[in-house]
């Protein structure tokens, strides 16, 4: 078979992987069915266990998992399986110093209103161009949130947005979205449009995930297809709408990383383009593992995105967030550095609504929240596009 290569990379001839596989039936095992020694020895960082075809969980049953792994020779079933299930145990050897020796878990079971995303879509709706906001007909209320990401399936005029993916900036109202792309970056349509169709769809970040990672992804265990069940962006993975979202299903990810290793509670991103006289989404509640109150260093950097000479601009904050409580929230600038514009503007505690709080000729980070979760932005009105990228780094969370 050759030599395999993971995660886009191929390195040397020597760095490679070895894929261990290895297939019981129930009968072949001990202690009532429960213990199982597989052929292959596993490496429990890296390790499936499948069971007639459909991946399942790792961990106690007291934590709802199927099973637990023990050194590089058991895998113990919390129940007793059949004898004449069909077990399959798979797992990675890794060779190479330069590729990932862990694998990246992401989990998600499917909530009450995870479950309705793709049920129900909004027809009739309207786009206006100028500031990038969809309008449900009829004043129907959408019920979308930032961060939220909907499809596009129906949009009639040429010129005006087109089919595809987006992630909601701002919620103006209840029948208003304004829209970024799904990877967080401004939209541009020359037209407004009438007649468009959207519903929306489960969308999940993922750390440190980019596009030429090669990810598997399950819904309760079953393999879904890229590219027809779910699609890949930049750190986050959408599943498309025809896939039926159960309460309490289980959406699991799994994939090789990136080569550097994530420190617990950091997440970071670059690339940010940000047209001037707008805002992005840097990051939110659903970030962090403490989605409820979180303290974290956040270090932005922002650079002009065409000059060649050093218009930049760097700040470190401490940020406190707190969800449903924009009074509790605050920013506090530790450093300043660079010359793309005076200075950083901090914008505190829900009085951030728009880039119109920054001063002009600044770029300023602020920070709001809401009864769904709290929002950190960053707004540019430095008179001219900007790149940006970030790192937030959780005290407490």
């Amino acid at each position: 078979m050759g030599i395999q290569y993971i995660s886009g990379f191929r390195g040397l001839d020597h760095a490679k992987q070895h894929l261990r596989r290895s297939v019981h039936l129930g009968s072949a095992l001990t202690s009532g069915y429960t213990v199982l020694n597989p052929a292959e020895a596993f490496d429990q960082q890296a390790c499936f266990v499948y069971m007639n075809g459909a991946l399942l969980k790792e961990g106690t049953s007291g934590a709802g998992g199927d099973y637990v792994l023990t050194g590089s020779n058991t895998v113990t079933f919390n129940t007793a399986v059949a004898t004449t299930d069909a077990i399959e145990v798979i797992s990675y050897a890794f060779q190479n110093p330069t590729l990932p020796h862990t694998m990246t878990e992401v989990d998600h079971t499917v909530t009450s209103a995870n479950a309705t995303y793709h049920s129900t879509s909004f027809a009739s709706c309207t786009y206006t161009t100028a500031t990038d906001t969809l309008t449900t007909a009829a004043s129907a209320a959408h019920g979308l949130a930032i961060d939220d990401v909907i499809d596009v399936t129906v949009s009639a005029t040429a010129t005006s947005i087109t089919l595809g993916r987006y992630r909601v900036l701002t919620v103006p109202s209840a029948s208003t979205a304004t829209l970024q792309t799904v990877d967080s970056a401004s939209v541009a349509f020359d037209d407004n449009g009438t007649g468009i169709t959207f519903i929306r769809v489960f969308n999940k970040s993922v750390p440190l995930l980019t596009q030429i990672n090669h990810i598997m992804l399950f819904l309760n265990g079953m393999h879904l297809v890229k590219d027809t069940d779910y699609y890949v962006d930049e750190q986050s993975i959408t599943i498309d709408s025809t896939v039926n979202l159960l309460e309490n299903a289980v959406v699991a990810v799994r994939h090789f990383g990136s080569f550097a290793a994530q420190v617990e509670n950091e997440i970071h991103r670059n690339a940010i383009t940000i047209a001037d006289d707008t805002h992005n989404l840097l990051l939110s509640n659903t970030d962090l593992t403490g989605n409820t109150t979180a303290v974290f260093n956040l270090y932005v950097s922002v650079r002009h995105s065409t000059a060649t000479n050093d218009a930049y601009q760097a700040a470190n904050f401490i940020v406190r967030a707190e969800k449903a409580v924009p009074a509790d929230c605050y920013l506090h600038t530790i450093a300043d550095g660079g010359n793309i514009g005076t200075e950083f503007d901090a914008v505190d505690e829900n009085a951030y609504s728009t880039h119109a709080n920054v001063t002009d000729g600044n770029v300023g980070v602020g920070i709001t929240a809401d009864a769904n979760g709290w929002y950190v932005y960053l707004a540019n009105r430095s008179s001219h596009s900007v790149v940006a990228g970030f790192k937030a780094i959780a005290i407490t969370n």
